[in-house]
This record gives C-alpha cells, structure tokens and sequence, in this order.
C-alpha cells in the first residue's frame, strides 16, 4: 500500500523533497506533487512504510544542506 507523507513548505523545502525522490528512485516510486502550503510525497513500494521512514529522514537532510549552502552564498 503506498504511504503518504505531507511536508509543511514553511519548513521544508521542495527542491529537497525533490532531490529525495531522485535518490530513491531504485528503491521506490515516489510521486511529488504541490497543494498550497503543503509538499505531498506518495511513496509506493513493497515496503512503503519502511521507505517511507528513511525517505523523511533525507527530505531533513536535504532542507538544511540546501538552507545551510544558501547562507554561505551569502557570507561569500
């Protein structure tokens, strides 16, 4: 059964769900689509739930890294 994860847009960002979405792409389909402050991730897979978990994990890490290279473009 697919698993439905929802990110908040005042929190994360879509180009990190988006870059999550490619670095699943062996593993798992995921459709990323937009509705107003949200950011819908469907994730379908044998083990959508357990892809899911890890899937949310990289979103996070790919929001600050994005966030985190920004700020030092403006430092520089």
């Amino acid at each position: 059964m697919p698993e439905r994860i929802v990110f908040d847009r005042s929190l994360y960002a879509p180009e990190a769900v988006e870059a999550a979405a490619a670095a699943y792409k062996d593993h798992a389909q995921v459709e990323v689509t937009l509705d107003g402050d949200a950011i819908v991730a469907v994730i379908s897979a044998p083990d959508a739930r357990e892809i899911a978990n890890a899937f949310g994990n990289h979103v996070l890490h790919e929001t600050i890294a994005q966030r985190r290279e920004a700020a030092l473009r403006e430092v520089g």
